[in-house]
């Protein structure tokens, strides 16, 4: 490609010298103007309703997914495996709202339902983050994954290193399954799903600021 800058000054003299060439640059200007006009017209606007219903108002970080970007690699999905031992906090399937699809990772919720209860205190806000933290010595019992009502929340098995029950004082390498969910990859300078999206489908949002919602 080349490119040439052509001085206001120029540009003006040679529109007046070649009146072809202006003729020419108000038609491609007015078809363009005339083809923005159509698309503000024919674009169907934001529903509320389905952003009420689908509970995106709780949302304080959303990640959704431009299906007009998006061509289904699955890079996404295993950026997210890669930074998380091999389990993938991401799954690209959800609900749909505009364009967009609103992958199936964890919200931070204004109002968490996932940290109501839990019998041994395992899941937190940190305190410096949106983030949901489950921590190690979460007992897998599910009770986070069910209240969560978008389906954020799944157990997973993971090796661990605890006391055979059979012989005390004698440790020994187990499986226990544990809650996980989206940390937002805090220790990272941006999510790893978002990094590694080619095509720029990925974005973390605050819904209402991002779709215009007044509120």
């Amino acid at each position: 490609m080349e490119v040439v800058r052509i001085g206001a000054d120029d540009f003006r003299d040679m529109i007046h010298e070649f009146p072809d060439i202006e003729a020419g640059l108000a038609k491609v200007a007015r078809t363009r103007m005339q083809s923005d006009e159509q698309r503000q017209d024919t674009a169907s606007p934001v529903a509320l309703d389905d952003f009420l219903s689908q509970g995106l108002m709780e949302a304080q970080n959303l990640l959704v997914i431009d299906l007009e970007r998006c061509t289904r690699c699955d890079l996404c999905v295993r950026a997210c495996a890669d930074a998380h031992e091999g389990v993938t906090r991401l799954v690209r399937d959800g609900l749909r709202y505009d364009k967009y699809l609103v992958a199936t990772s964890c919200r931070s919720c204004r109002d968490p339902l996932c940290m109501v209860g839990c019998p041994v205190g395992s899941i937190r806000r940190h305190p410096n983050s949106l983030e949901i933290v489950i921590e190690d010595w979460c007992i897998g019992c599910g009770l986070c994954a069910t209240q969560c009502p978008y389906g954020n929340i799944n157990l997973h098995p993971f090796k661990v290193v605890a006391e055979d029950p059979e012989h005390p004082g004698v440790m020994k390498a187990q499986v226990r399954e544990k809650a996980t969910t989206c940390d937002l990859s805090r220790d990272y300078h941006e999510p790893a799903c978002v990094y590694a999206c080619p095509h720029d489908a990925l974005k973390r949002i605050e819904p209402i600021k991002f779709f215009g919602i007044q509120t």
